[in-house]
């Protein structure tokens, strides 16, 4: 082909591509027609771009780079740099289109349906200071402002496939400003920017009474990118001074219904506004650099989101996506031979999503709402590292970021609707303020307050309903964090942190129901951990040191409710919540060296709470299953040392709960109000042990710790049948190594005081009628192993001191006193029967038996002062007349179980005639009174009122003391486990013998 031929198609097919780009870049004198109508796709990409107040330097000159202010679209520029709205135009194919449907029948063939998606990337890049072999000076104060309206207003009501909205509102501004950047020369700036940039607004639409109508799916992103305030040095010097604020929105409600149709009115926001930032950090090769930074940045993208499914079908239902959290690399400081110091002050909030609400009444499939909110501020600040150099910061850092918000929905008299499912994870890492170093010096210095949250409070009913109105969530709450670490290789290195944090994962899921089936149920599973390593130091051949605080809230759930009145299958919880703190703080580890760590921890976490729901009149209704574990694992205050000094101290109070009190109700109903626990809490205390070989070790450690799994259980069940009932299985185990000191060759000293709480389940409270309702049974374990205050000694000295208490309580316990299980009064164990028979009362030192035909030898009796079980026994009932004594027994002045003797004896007295003694009295008549314990006579009372008579059928029984506990119950019910009695009076018949704890049966 000729080569004028080739030429001539390509020129074609490079015009031809000019004239299809041109019909989607639109210069700023085209004509547009306000008053025409919306067109129903709308999309473009904007970028506007400033440079200003920048400057090179060269080895041939210094240069001030060229001012740059306009925008690259592919839609209409309202001016260079835009201030105002810019009114949505579409691509110009697609808007003639529409204008040539105008007053044809063809004119509302699309129905209002919009497709409307813009992205906005803002670039402000001002007042850098770039050195390339010459010297690079800049100073600048920049401003960039942009907006760009995203309203939506559309309807499909009464229509089919109408009035739907797929909508993108995105800005992504860049800021690249009051940088330093020196290679082979000088680069100083001082730089003062702001950037704001605006999209977003409310989407309206209306699906009512139509068929796959008033749909909306709409991202709402704001998702700033700041890298300012740096400085970099490579045989340079580099100087930063840097103040820089960024600001993106891409905020509004969204606002549909969908009553009375199908497929409608349901709306999925996508809101997104993370936070990217490198700012403040500090860099040397061979060189010097050196920042002082501020930086502030906010996102804000979405908003509420209300919408109606009634009644309908599978219509007005939600789901949101929300993604929050800065994400920010601040402040760091790196030299390898040479300095770098960063001093900077950072602030970030970062909102996605809010309120939810919709309403599932009388529909199918509808009113439901799913969210997933993620909460994840991200930031590494404040850390110093060098080699053979020297690097220092000083950071200050507070962040904000929230996801989701409440839900409410309805799902009365309707079929799988009014439903809620919610997974909200939300989290917080952080590096901050640690130190490293090899062969250099480096110091690491940060305070960081950070606040996380997603979701909210959550409510809906299932009333008159089938599959309705339910609630699962997954809670999650998890702090991951290093800081305050410093760590050396033949150099010296210190951190230091002070951290604030703020944990919360969800709130509280409430849903009622009555005469619902399979509706207003709750499981929710809450997690609560904390990944944390601050306040450490480790070194070779150098010197460490840090000093850090810790104040940490951890929060994951909150109290479930649920109500299942006259219902089936309903309001029942499932609460599965784990408190599970992971610390490793205040120790100390150097190998030749001197090392010193203190940190101070504070920490509260908590996973889920209260379960309150009632199950009256119902069939499977009311019913819970609780199985919180709380755990507390902690290595603090450990010094170790080999040919070393190493100083560690650390103090400590840590709360870890999970789960609370759980009441119910079963009153009328079937198989309703049972409660269900397993309570488990894993206590492993590992701290202030120090080891020494060959140096001195020294650790001195605080440490509270309170550790909770579950509380108490309550049920009623009055006219009920199977409800009520409480199986609750305790387990409270603690295995720790603590307070030793081991020295070979050197000297190892711990001083530790430690306390500890640790509670599983509760005391358990249920009472009603009806075949297998209001039963007890309970299963404790309990478990303590620990190896403490021993100090071992090879060829050197080692030293412990210090207290140490423990206080464990492990089901129906009260001030670390067992309370015996009552079924029907109070059962003695199985133990007893070989101890003691049916138609036998206990010996006593002294007396062989009791005297019941004759008065007591005085001499005897006198010899049973201080024998009697005053303390232990079930006091006898007041009413019942005391047993008479004479003179011989007046010294004798213990109250036994309600026998008051001295009152007695002073009453017999007063009928006595005057001057009869001890030795005159006349013979007494025997109580007219047998019992099947009790087969023989007491000697009678010359009172008035004789004793009432004691029971004559069933089981033996002194004033509720249950002889024969076993008698009327099945053959499987008489194996029950051995009771756990404490008894003074037991102990006294065999000192020996061990009773195993009351368990209860069902």
């Amino acid at each position: 082909m000729q080569t004028w031929a080739k030429r001539g198609i390509q020129s074609a097919f490079v015009t031809g591509g000019l004239l299809m780009l041109g019909t989607g870049i639109a210069s700023a004198q085209e004509n547009v027609n306000p008053d025409a109508a919306p067109s129903p796709v709308d999309a473009g990409v904007s970028v506007p771009v400033k440079v200003d107040q920048n400057n090179l330097g060269t080895p041939v000159k210094n240069l001030d780079v060229p001012k740059v202010d306009r925008t690259i679209s592919t839609d209409r520029v309202t001016s260079a740099v835009p201030t105002r709205t810019a009114a949505p135009v579409a691509h110009p194919l697609i808007r003639q289109a529409g204008e040539r449907l105008q007053g044809t029948a063809l004119q509302n063939v699309v129905r209002g349906n919009t497709i409307q998606a813009h992205v906005d990337v803002p670039i402000q890049i001002c007042g850098n200071a770039i050195a390339v072999l010459g010297n690079a000076e800049a100073a600048g104060d920049c401003t960039q402002y942009t907006h760009r309206d995203g309203t939506i207003v559309t309807d499909g009501a009464g229509q089919a496939l109408a009035g739907n909205v797929v909508a993108v509102n995105h800005v992504l501004p860049v800021q690249l400003t009051g940088n330093a950047i020196a290679a082979g020369g000088n680069a100083a700036t001082n730089t003062t920017a702001e950037q704001v940039s605006t999209t977003g607004g409310d989407i309206t639409t209306n699906g009512d009474k139509g068929a796959i109508s008033g749909n909306v799916v709409a991202e709402y992103g704001a998702t700033p990118v700041q890298i300012t305030g740096n400085g970099v040095g490579a045989a340079g010097i580099a100087e930063a001074n840097s103040t820089a604020d960024t600001f993106a929105s891409s905020e509004g409600d969204t606002r549909t219904s969908g009553r009375n149709s199908s497929i409608s009115g349901n709306a999925v926001p996508i809101p997104v506004s993370p936070l990217f930032e490198v700012n403040g950090n500090a860099v040397a090769g061979a060189a010097n650099a050196t920042t002082d930074s501020v930086q502030t940045g906010a996102a804000y993208a979405g908003g509420n989101t209300d919408t109606d499914g009634d009644p309908a079908t599978l219509a007005g239902n939600v789901a949101e996506a929300a993604v929050a959290g800065p994400i920010s690399v601040d402040d760091n400081a790196g030299a390898a031979g040479g300095n770098a110091t960063a001093v900077s002050e950072t602030i970030n909030d970062s909102n996605a999503g809010g309120t939810k609400h919709t309403n599932g009444t009388g529909s199918t499939g509808s009113g439901n709402v799913a969210g997933v909110p993620v909460s994840l501020p991200t930031g590494v600040g404040g850390n110093g590292a060098a080699v053979i150099g020297n690097a220092l910061t000083d950071h200050e850092n507070e962040a904000n970021s929230n996801a989701g918000g409440e839900t409410y929905t309805l799902g009365d008299k309707s079929v799988l609707s009014g439903n809620i499912a919610d997974v909200p994870p939300a989290t917080a890492i952080d590096a901050c303020g640690n130190g490293a170093s090899a062969g250099g010096q480096a110091a690491g210095t940060c305070e960081n307050d950070v606040k996380s949250t997603t979701g909210g409070y959550q409510g809906t009913v299932g009333n008159d309903s089938v599959g309705s109105g339910n609630i699962a969530q997954t809670p999650v709450a998890v702090p991951v964090e290093v800081y305050g670490v410093a760590g050396t290789l033949a150099g010296q290195a210190s951190g230091s942190a002070d951290e604030t944090k703020v944990v919360r994962s969800s709130g509280q899921p409430n849903s009622q129901d009555d005469r619902g089936t399979v509706s207003s149920n709750v499981v929710t599973t809450p997690t609560a951990a904390a990944a944390q390593v601050f306040g450490f130091t480790a070194g070779l051949v150098g010197n460490t040191t840090t000093d850090s605080s810790n104040d940490t809230s951890v929060i994951a759930g909150s109290d479930p409710k649920a109500y299942g009145k006259k219902s089936s299958v309903s309001g029942n919880i499932v609460q599965v919540p784990t408190s599970t703190p992971a610390q490793v703080f205040g120790d100390g580890v150097t190998l030749v060296g001197n090392n010193s760590s203190t940190a101070d921890n504070a920490t509260d976490m908590k996973a889920g709470g209260d379960a309150l729901t009632t199950g009256e009149d119902g069939s499977i209704a009311g019913n819970v299953i609780s199985t919180p574990v709380a755990s507390a694992t902690q290595v603090a205050g450990w010094a170790v040392g080999g040919g070393s000094n190493v100083d560690a101290k650390a103090t400590n109070d840590l709360d870890s709960v999970a789960g609370g009190d759980v009441d119910s109700n079963g009153d009328g109903g079937s198989v309703s109000g049972n409660l269900i626990g397993a309570q488990a809490t894993p206590f492993v205390p590992v701290p202030g042990n120090s080891v020494s070989a060959a140096g001195i070790t020294n650790s001195d450690t605080l440490t509270d710790t309170k550790t909770v799994a579950g509380g108490d259980s309550a049920s009623t069940a009055q006219d009920a049948s199977v409800s009520g009932n409480l199986i609750n299985v305790p387990a409270n185990a603690i295995v720790g190594v603590y307070a030793d000191a081991i020295a070979a060759a050197g000297q190892a000293n711990t001083v530790t005081d430690k306390e500890s709480f640790t509670q599983a389940g509760g005391n358990m409270f249920t009472e009603g009628s009806g075949p297998l309702t209001a039963r007890e049974m309970t299963v404790p374990v309990e478990a303590l192993a620990k190896v403490a205050y021993v100090p071992v000694e090879v060829l050197g000295q080692a030293t412990t001191a210090g207290t140490d208490e423990d206080t464990q309580l492990t089901g129906e316990e009260a001030a670390g006193v067992l309370r015996a299980t009552q079924l029907k009064g109070i059962e003695l164990p199985k133990g007893v029967d070989s101890l003691m028979k049916a138609d036998e009362v206990p010996a006593f030192h002294g007396l062989d038996k009791l005297p019941v035909n004759t008065l007591p030898n005085p001499a005897d009796v006198a010899a049973l002062a201080g024998q009697l079980p005053t303390p232990a026994l079930p006091a006898v009932a007041q009413e019942r007349s005391a047993l008479p004594v004479n003179g011989g027994t007046a010294g004798i002045t213990p109250n036994v179980q309600g026998l008051p003797l001295n009152e007695v004896l002073e009453a017999a007295k007063a009928l006595l005639p005057a001057g009869a003694t001890g030795r005159s009295l006349p013979t007494v008549p025997s109580l007219p009174v047998t019992a099947p314990a009790l087969p023989v006579q007491l000697p009678g009372v010359p009172t008035e009122r004789s004793l009432p008579a004691l029971p004559l059928d069933g089981p033996a029984s002194v004033s509720g003391l249950n002889l024969n506990p076993t008698q009327g119950l099945a053959p499987q019910e008489r194996a029950l486990p051995q009771l756990p009695v404490n008894a003074p009076a037991i102990a006294l018949i065999d000192p020996a013998n061990v009773f195993e704890r009351v368990t209860g049966s069902l």
